[in-house]
């Protein structure tokens, strides 16, 4: 299905990225910068969501509407940590050399953990440039994580703490790295540009609940006065991949209109 776009891989601090191109396209490119989930991979020439044919569908709408498209899993099984946020910046540090691309008004989308690091990225050192946010099936709150118990121990290795934390420990050190904490923290400040957000998230989702996570930002957001979309799918899990086609047409639609 992306076989007719050119792909462009690009290496940084031992990590790989990738760029997707539109057809047709000159100068002055639109960006969405995505963020791999769990198990994702990018390597020299490969790339789970440019490669497998369900994860494919997402993307083919935007690409035909001439947006480019890139992406990586710097730094592996991240859940937000603080390094995978240097080295998705250190990414796009890259992309600035690319002079087709238009990165002053770019699209954030997270999947799954990817969520976590997209949207820290965006109120963070990637906030002069972002103007839109996509989750998809998004972990946003780490505190849901850890009381829903099934992820707990992933969330802390990849931050690499101790696997014998109790609950009530493990919620009070992720306090202030949990995205609902960092966002309340800024999102009266003047000075951060809060992106247009979309949330896309399964209303029985197994593995990130629905209401503890997309509910919680998205009503943060409203309450705020800032445009934030809900669009759950009802009676799916967590698994959205059957959905490209359609959803890849929402995302475009969201950012072509914001």
């Amino acid at each position: 299905m992306l076989d007719k776009f050119e792909k462009i891989f690009i290496e940084f601090d031992n990590e790989w990225g990738y760029l997707v191109l539109p057809e047709k396209a000159e100068n002055n490119i639109p960006l969405v910068l995505h963020f791999h989930g769990n198990g994702g991979y990018v390597k020299n020439g490969e790339a789970d969501w440019i490669d497998e044919s369900r994860k494919q569908k997402f993307f083919f709408s935007l690409l035909e509407s001439g947006y480019a498209i890139a992406g990586c899993h710097a730094t592996g099984n991240h859940w937000g940590r603080d390094s995978a946020l240097k080295a998705n910046y250190n990414f796009f540090e890259e992309l600035k050399k690319i002079n087709t691309l238009n990165l002053s008004n770019i699209t954030t989308w997270g999947c799954g953990l990817g969520a976590s690091a997209a949207w820290l990225a965006s109120i963070g050192k990637l906030n002069p440039y972002v103007e839109n946010f996509v989750s998809q099936q998004g972990v946003l709150n780490f505190e849901s994580i850890i009381q829903r118990k099934k992820f707990k121990n992933h969330l802390i290795e990849a931050h690499s703490e101790d696997l014998d934390l109790s609950i009530e420990d493990a919620i009070k050190l992720f306090h202030e790295l949990n995205p609902i904490t960092r966002t309340k923290k800024i999102i009266t400040n003047p000075d951060i540009r809060i992106p247009n957000s979309l949330f896309i998230h399964g209303d029985i989702d197994e593995n990130v609940n629905f209401e503890d996570n997309p509910v919680v930002l998205h009503n943060i957001l409203n309450k705020h006065g800032y445009v934030s979309k809900l669009h759950p799918l009802k009676d799916v899990g967590h698994a959205t991949y059957e959905f490209g086609d359609e959803l890849g047409r929402l995302v475009n639609n969201f950012i072509s209109n914001n």
